[in-house]
């Protein structure tokens, strides 16, 4: 049972990996929650 869990999560993990090699770019990681929190959003805006 351990093996299929491994191999599922090495299948998720190399099929995002080649996705974002064919689009030719990474998502963007400049991005995180506290940047709501310091500009005053809410979940409603």
């Amino acid at each position: 049972m351990a093996y299929i869990f491994i191999g599922i999560v090495v299948f998720v993990v190399c099929f995002s990996i080649f996705k974002a090699i064919k689009k030719r770019r990474l998502p963007s990681n400049n991005y995180t929650p506290f940047d709501d929190i310091e500009r005053g959003k809410a979940d409603k805006d």
